[in-house]
């Protein structure tokens, strides 16, 4: 039978899509244990967020540090007081290396975080004629621009980042009609598809996650330019993915990727290029 501390402590139906933040600071060691019983009462588990040193050498590299980490869960409301003080009776009887911190409670609202960063994604200016529409609003185009509708989803690439605005500029400035373009580190094909309207002759792109992949060829087809525009998954170099060489097959290579991976595949990416090419 049930004890009265995990009946109290069984999970119910959120009530109007509210629920209770719990979050702690711990050690290490002590999160996982915290996190291993909070995730047994919590619908969506617990998340630990440990304390980490990024690097400035290398993007997006870090090193995890020995100092306390922030373990949190959501918990269906309304979570009670007899509920919390269960709750505390239990992670007290685990073997903690120092006593346990207090446990902070907040109600929150239910998001869906999948549609609300559109709130803040609107119709923008990349250069001097190109155009980036989201999917979901209307806009008439003026004479000269060129007008992309884009629904970047999960993928980078919305147009907002300093990187992608630079790289479109550049696109503007060097592609030519019928050019061959190759777009490395596609993302959300926001680059590849401006140079597709541009006037490229024919546009290939690649990315190494796969889960962009389909992102990208959606957003050819709702611009138009998905006969124009080949996605495949796998970078230049060793995971290059078509059959015949990378060597001199493009008049403009563009790769709005971290600086680090620019760095490394800087040699694969030049081979790329014809002569006279443009690497952006």
């Amino acid at each position: 039978m049930p004890s009265r501390d995990n009946a109290e402590l069984s999970p119910s139906a959120p009530p109007a899509a509210r629920w209770v933040e719990l979050s702690v600071w711990l050690p290490p060691g002590d999160a996982e244990l915290v996190s291993e019983v909070l995730g047994q009462i919590a619908p969506g588990g617990a998340l630990v967020e440990p304390a980490i040193d990024l690097s400035n050498e290398r993007d997006f590299s870090y090193e995890l540090l020995d100092t306390p980490g922030e373990v949190r869960a959501y918990l269906a409301a309304p979570h009670s007081e007899a509920a919390r003080r269960a709750l505390r009776r239990r992670l007290s009887t685990l073997p903690l290396s120092a006593p346990l911190p207090r446990l902070r409670y907040r109600e929150v609202e239910e998001f869906d975080w999948a549609s609300e960063w559109r709130r803040f994604y609107h119709v923008q200016r990349l250069g001097r004629r190109i155009v980036i529409r989201p999917s979901w609003e209307a806009y008439e185009p003026q004479p000269g621009e060129v007008v992309i509708a884009l629904d970047p989803g999960a993928a980078f690439g919305t147009g907002q980042h300093e990187s992608t605005r630079l790289s479109a500029a550049a696109l503007e400035r060097g592609v030519r009609p019928g050019a061959d373009v190759l777009d490395v580190g596609t993302g959300s094909g926001i680059l590849a598809i401006v140079a597709a309207r541009l006037g490229a002759g024919a546009v290939r792109a690649l990315d190494v996650d796969v889960d962009v992949i389909a992102v990208a060829r959606k957003n050819a087809v709702g611009a138009g330019v998905a006969g124009q525009l080949v996605v495949a998954q796998g970078s230049v170099g060793a995971a290059w993915p078509w059959p015949h060489s990378q060597a001199r097959s493009a008049d403009v290579t563009v790769a709005n990727i971290s600086a680090s991976t620019v760095v490394e595949l800087m040699p694969a990416l030049a081979e790329t290029l014809r002569p006279g090419g443009l690497l952006m």
